[in-house]
């Protein structure tokens, strides 16, 4: 056997790996939502994706190195001129680093087309899962009985109780998650049980950091120009395709705040 022929091999099998698992966690739904819901793929779930996807991005890197030791003088060869002598700006050379650069900076600075890529991408984490199985709030599903109720706006005591109803025992300092996990559930299964009982009190527009002006407006069962009429009224000025939160967050506005007074006026009208 050569070490040649199995680590060229080996890096052909751990690109396959690093590629199928980084598509997968390109569609994946967001965090919030899969640790909310379980979500799994061919028995896989995201954190398992992503701890695979490192291990063999580290195994890609040793068989990387190995495979540039073996081919050193092939690839030295690369960077010399008509007459052998070592030149590292070749013209093979700039044209691949200008390649690199704009791949860097074209996602840095949401350029068409990367900006329509990943655009895709989050539209497609989105497409997971509907509204109502959203978390309340972010990792809510770490949090202890007792937070989660205070968080949501329920009586803790009266929580326990519909646990109790549906046969679930639990105490106040228990996390969300470990309480599902013992009764074969999601957080999601046992927060529906809590809010058909006492009424959903959670807020009703989630993922604030990733939505963009027309999808919060869709959220907020708005018309996007009639949001966007609105906010510039509030003194913000956007465009429906920004992203939400960080395009307040530049104006100096407090992000929850102004969504919550959009929430207000829903249900004064209500």
């Amino acid at each position: 056997m050569k070490l040649k022929k199995i680590t060229s091999l080996v890096m052909l099998w751990s690109m396959i790996m690093m590629t199928y698992t980084g598509i997968v966690l390109y569609i994946a739904p967001h965090g919030r939502v899969a640790y909310w819901t379980n979500w799994e793929l061919f028995g896989w779930s995201k954190d398992q994706f992503a701890e695979i996807h490192t291990t063999f991005m580290v195994l890609f890197i040793v068989t990387t190195l190995l495979h540039i030791y073996y081919n050193w003088k092939p690839l030295t060869s690369y960077m010399k001129n008509q007459a052998k002598a070592f030149v590292f700006f070749t013209k093979e050379m700039v044209v691949a680093l200008s390649i690199v650069l704009l791949f860097l900076f074209g996602t840095l600075y949401t350029i068409v087309p990367f900006s329509t890529f990943l655009d895709f991408g989050e539209e497609v984490k989105e497409s997971w899962v509907e509204k109502s199985e959203e978390p309340p709030y972010g990792h809510a599903e770490e949090s202890t009985l007792k937070d989660f109720s205070q968080k949501t706006g329920y009586d803790v005591e009266q929580v326990l109780r519909v646990l109790n109803e549906h046969n679930i025992s639990a105490s106040n300092t228990d996390i969300l998650e470990d309480i599902a996990v013992k009764q074969g559930k999601t957080p999601g299964d046992i927060f529906r049980f809590i809010s058909a009982s006492l009424g959903d009190k959670t807020p009703k527009v989630t993922g604030l950091g990733r939505k963009s002006f027309e999808q919060v407006a869709k959220a907020l069962n708005m018309d996007s120009e009639a949001f966007l009429k609105e906010l510039k009224s509030m003194g913000i000025q956007a465009q429906k395709t920004q992203k939400f939160k960080p395009t307040l967050e530049e104006q100096g506005f407090n992000v929850r705040e102004v969504v919550d007074s959009f929430l207000d006026r829903s249900e004064n009208k209500e």
